[in-house]
Order: structure tokens, then C-alpha cells, then sequence
């Protein structure tokens, strides 16, 4: 009875989320003390290097002598992604791709972390992805995402992103190219971000440290949004247009904006893509409405596009489907399987399953949680 108490209070509170999250009413938000400490330290902290990219720290809270050990554990877990591995000889190839950019680590060793796949079939370029647990606990109980801060949000709303976005006449989408990878990571700091990897059983397994920003640790989209940030400010005087859509048209490493005519929007494209390259950034996936616009633009680095089950073509923005052809936003919903007892959950994941940023579906959507919230109290 108690655990079903417990399930039934954290479904409580999923609901109640799911109502919060679509309010009109935009709270008044101030910046956390930890917020303002963490961009104070990325200010003293962010080194440019002499090629253009940035180097930064991390930003640490805590004395990083509260981590304990965590070799153990990383060993469990690595030895149980190596059989995966090893079952899926194709997989462990594409997986093996991380070695370029990981080195060996000849220093003392505060945290290893725990690295997964991620698999993403609707991607156009990256199927496969490395996941880094900064969250697994050490045996002091801390974690590496326990001693840092994650940093404010900097950059603007996705809603508004999107509504200016079809305010354009002519679109233009594309996608930065490992970003996390292209801001460095001091070599101070790298020794927290170490790994265990081999490339097969018969070798012997060895210690690598990142000396990137790592994908799983708290500040990690901060600290490169903030290094992109800095890259606009720092090449304003060159890049004026650049810097402006850097700054107003991106959400994380992805630039969807667009203008009244191609010509404007062809400029646009040059500017931030000159711009990111002073930083080592490199744009890639490239997509418009109007083809014209890309004709400057080398095959491999533009977007190839996704098929819906009726044949029609579409691309990822965002999450969402978009066809640039038509210029229309897609939505997609397959049915589920019917069960034999519906219950609360299984209403509320059919609803959540249908990605709608913009409210475009918003009536029928709104039909479902009404259904949610008159048969709560009969479904179990």
C-alpha cells in the first residue's frame, strides 16, 4: 500500500505539471545567486585560444574533494556496455567513433564517468550518440553534478523562436555540428571528466580524460551557449548580422531564422557561418524553403530529408516536423495499441506523446485533457 501511496502522489504531480507547464502568464524571474556566481566564473574563467575556439572551466561549487570513488562502478557499467557491444558488432563500430576526441589520462583521477549509447533514428546525420552519467553517485554520496552550477538560461523562448520563425518569408534552418566538442575544456578541470574505454577485450582497458565540454554534466549547455555568446560579442564589429541572429535565432545549436527576400537570407547564412568559424564552430544540415538559397552551399553539409509512412518528405526542427517544400509544420500521431484496462497513465502518455510547441493542434489536444480530467477519479 505504501509504494502504491508514492505512485499515486507522483502521478498526482505529473498531472499538476502537465497543466502548469501551458500558462499565458510568464512568471517574474530573477536571476539565482548560484546563476549570477556561475556566469561570474565563466567571465573569469573563458580563455580564447589562438585559433578562435574557447577554453573554460567548470563551474565548481563545491571543493571537488567531496567526490569519492567511482572507479567501481564505471567498471560495472562499461563491462556491461562492452557485451552489449560485442553482440552488435556494427553498433560498436559506429560507437567507437569517441576515440578521436578523448585522450589518455596520465594524471590523478577525481571521477570517471559512466558512458551509455543513445540511439537517434530520426536523425539525418548522427544515428548514434555518447551519453556521460554526471549524476552517478560516488561512494561519498556526491556526484560531479552535485558540485556544480548549471548555469541561467541565455538564450530566448522557444515559442518565440518559432513565431518568428514563420513570421519569414523565406526560412532558413541548419545545425552546428558536435557543439559540446567545440569548446574546450581546461586541462585543470579535465581530470574530473575521465572515462574507461578499450577497443576490445583483448587489450587492456585503459583511463581517458575529455578535454571538451561533456554532454551530461549540469553546466554543459550553459558554458557552450555562453562560449557561442561570447564568440558574437567578441566579433560584433565584423560580423554585425551575425552576431544579432547568434543571439536572437538560436536554441542551443540550432539556427532557425529566415527574411523578407533571398538575398537577405543568403547574407544571413554567409554571416553565421563566417562567424562560427572564427570560433571553431562548424554549421552543417542546412535547409530552406526557398532551394535558391543554398546554392552556395557544398551537398554533404545540407539537410537530407526524413519520410513520413504516406511518403510525404519533412525535416527535424527542434523536435518538430517541418516540409519545406509546402513551408508547413507536420504533425504525426500513431495510435496505440488498446489495452484492456484504461488507466490515468496510459490516457495522459497518448496525450503528451503529440509534440506541439505552437498550440497548432491545441482544440483537439484540449478535448483529451478535458476527457483527463472529468474520468480522472474512474480511471486507475
Amino acid at each position: 500500500m505504501a509504494q502504491s501511496g508514492l505512485s499515486d502522489e507522483r502521478l498526482d504531480q505529473l498531472l499538476r505539471q502537465f497543466w502548469e507547464v501551458e500558462t499565458c502568464t510568464d512568471p517574474i524571474v530573477k536571476a539565482s545567486k548560484e546563476e549570477l556566481d556561475c556566469e561570474s566564473y565563466f567571465v573569469k574563467n573563458c580563455v580564447r585560444l589562438e585559433g578562435g575556439a574557447y577554453t573554460v572551466r567548470l563551474p565548481i561549487k563545491h571543493n571537488s574533494n567531496l567526490l569519492g570513488d567511482s572507479y567501481s562502478q564505471a567498471l560495472r557499467r562499461f563491462q556491461s556496455l562492452e557485451r552489449k557491444l560485442s553482440h552488435q558488432p556494427e553498433l560498436r563500430t559506429q560507437y567507437s567513433v569517441i576515440c578521436p576526441w578523448f585522450r589518455r589520462s596520465c594524471i590523478k583521477i577525481a571521477n570517471i564517468f559512466c558512458h551509455i549509447t543513445v540511439c537517434k533514428k530520426d536523425s539525418t546525420t548522427t544515428k548514434l550518440g555518447v551519453a556521460f552519467d554526471g549524476s552517478a553517485v560516488t561512494t561519498s554520496g556526491y556526484s560531479l553534478n552535485d558540485i556544480l552550477m548549471a548555469g541561467p538560461v541565455i538564450q530566448p523562448k522557444l515559442f518565440h523562436i518559432l513565431l518568428r520563425f514563420r513570421s519569414h518569408p523565406v526560412a532558413l534552418t541548419g545545425d552546428i555540428c558536435k557543439m559540446y566538442r567545440c569548446v574546450r575544456m581546461a586541462s585543470s578541470d579535465s581530470f574530473l571528466q575521465c572515462i574507461l574505454w578499450r577497443d576490445s577485450f583483448l587489450k587492456e582497458l585503459q583511463t581517458y580524460k575529455l578535454d571538451t565540454v561533456t554532454y551530461g554534466t549540469k553546466p554543459a549547455s550553459y558554458t557552450s551557449v555562453r562560449a557561442m555568446h561570447q564568440l558574437a560579442k567578441d566579433e560584433v564589429k565584423d560580423f554585425p548580422v551575425g552576431s544579432e541572429i547568434l543571439l536572437r535565432d538560436f536554441y542551443v545549436d540550432h539556427p532557425i531564422s529566415g527574411g523578407s527576400y533571398k538575398d537577405e537570407v543568403v547574407g544571413i547564412l554567409g554571416q553565421i557561418s563566417a562567424l562560427l568559424s572564427k570560433g571553431e564552430f562548424q554549421l552543417r544540415k542546412w535547409c530552406s524553403n526557398v532551394p535558391s538559397v543554398l546554392d552556395g552551399v557544398p551537398k554533404e553539409d545540407r539537410e537530407s530529408y526524413l519520410t513520413f509512412d504516406d511518403g510525404s518528405n519533412f525535416t527535424k526542427t527542434l523536435g518538430l516536423a517541418w516540409d519545406p517544400s509546402t513551408d508547413q509544420w507536420l504533425l504525426s500521431f500513431s495510435s496505440l495499441q488498446p489495452t484492456s484496462k484504461p488507466s490515468r497513465r496510459s490516457v495522459l502518455s497518448s496525450i503528451a506523446r503529440l509534440y506541439d510547441l505552437l498550440g497548432l493542434v491545441g482544440p483537439g489536444v484540449t478535448k483529451a485533457k478535458i476527457f483527463l480530467q472529468k474520468q480522472a477519479s474512474f480511471l486507475g
